[in-house]
């Protein structure tokens, strides 16, 4: 499963590219020999601060060797990627007949999701990069390390899916990953040494603090302080009681546009427990959930690790689509301790904002697991990890609430 690094590889690519780009013109007229040996400093220079040289260097190589083009070493950095992904196909077959053990073919399932949040993030840091400004490469920088670290923690969260499982599943997958974990390793350590790398080039760079979200919150005209279902004007509106459009949340899901960029799409949930889970893909952008107070509008669930559901699949309510807000609404998870893992709210949505929300449960029950997330005027429950994960949170005037665990003896191990 080398498809992670080939997709860091990529963003290394970018990176080569530039450091070729402005290396390259300094020398213009050489012979192509010359041109070869300065693409190969190139990539023994941007391999230099990485963990895995050589693995760095010879994947490189095989995409930057007598290239100095930027355009055309990214696009031979996608030509990797292409190859890779058909390999991919035939191990992902051999897997699947490996996975035996329940737990083990739900861990593979998983890692086909979580991989390809990984392809997303990187392919979308390629996209949004779009020609190198070098005025906002300190924005750029801080974006990737975050989309980097997200394709890492889903790396590592593909492999923990497959502790306590039988069979060479889960050993054929840490293989397959190997490479591609160095490579992306490799990938954060370069973004975090390239504001040093243009530095030494003498090219000067912007500087920003919090802008991405700060931008996101403007291009919202929200005011969450004040935000009411009345003054909203929600899209959708969810009641129980059947003055609404629909009587769950799962039915709203369906008039969400698809990538959502030109407003934010708001549902309405009325007073009422809602049992069901709720998931709001990464397709659902801009989405908007408020209800009519944290405990008035509660969706709630009992999925756990106990009865045989992975940690990763257990939340109540998952949310991956960007730039999502919740407000005024209560998530549970009602397992117990003797569940283990049971997760209330999982969130990978960047720059999402959750304010006046709750989030009640016991072991495991905020998952912040990646990107950029802000919880305003939260209360969170539970006994053990129960706030956890690999996103970079800020957490303002929120309340954090111990509750009693089972007796000693009572409780055992839970593996992650």
């Amino acid at each position: 499963m080398a498809i992670i690094g080939v997709s860091a590889l990529i963003l290394v690519a970018m990176v080569v590219a530039v450091t070729v780009g402005v290396t390259v013109s300094r020398h213009k007229g050489k012979s192509g020999g010359e041109q070869t040996s300065t693409s190969t400093k190139a990539i023994q220079s941007i391999c230099q601060p990485t963990d895995y040289k050589k693995t760095c260097e010879d994947n490189l190589s095989k995409v930057a060797s007598n290239v100095t083009d930027p355009k055309e070493l990214v696009k031979a950095g996608f030509q990797v990627a292409i190859d890779q992904l058909r390999e991919v196909i035939k191990n992902s077959t051999t897997l699947k007949e490996l996975a035996k053990d329940p737990r083990a073919n739900q861990a593979l399932q998983n890692c086909k999701e979580l991989l390809e949040y990984a392809i997303d993030d990187l392919g979308d840091s390629f996209d949004k990069l779009g020609p190198f400004d070098f005025t906002k490469l300190d924005a750029y920088v801080e974006d990737l390390k975050v989309w980097l670290s997200a394709a890492m923690t889903y790396e590592q969260t593909c492999l923990d899916g497959f502790e306590n499982t039988t069979g060479d599943a889960g050993e054929k997958m840490r293989q397959f990953l190997k490479t591609s974990q160095e490579l992306t390793s490799n990938g954060l350590a370069m973004v975090s040494e390239v504001s040093t790398l243009f530095k030494a080039l003498n090219i000067k760079t912007g500087r920003r603090l919090l802008q991405a979200a700060a931008t996101a919150t403007d291009e919202k005209r929200l005011d969450l302080a004040t935000a009411t279902p009345l003054t909203l004007k929600p899209d959708v509106v969810v009641s129980k009681k059947g003055d609404g459009k629909y009587k769950t949340i799962n039915e709203a899901l369906k008039d969400i546009p698809k990538n959502n960029e030109v407003k934010v799409f708001v549902i309405y949930v009325k007073e009422g427990v809602y049992d069901e889970h709720v998931f709001f893909n990464k397709h659902m952008t801009n989405v908007m959930l408020i209800g009519d107070g944290p405990t008035k509008t509660v969706v709630t669930g009992r999925k756990n690790y106990a009865d045989g559901t992975q940690t990763y699949q257990t939340a109540t309510v998952a949310v991956v689509g960007d730039y999502f807000i919740a407000k005024d609404v209560g998530f549970e998870n009602t397992a117990g301790a003797i569940g283990h893992q049971a997760v209330a709210l999982r969130v990978q949505s960047d720059l999402s904002i959750f304010y006046n929300c709750n989030m009640d449960g016991y072991q495991d029950t905020l998952y912040t697991q990646t990107h950029r997330q802000f919880y305003r005027d939260c209360t969170i429950s539970g006994t053990i990890d129960f706030i956890f994960g690999d996103a970079a949170a800020v957490f303002q005037n929120c309340k954090m609430i111990v509750r009693k665990p089972l007796e000693p003896g009572l409780h055992g191990d839970s593996p992650r």
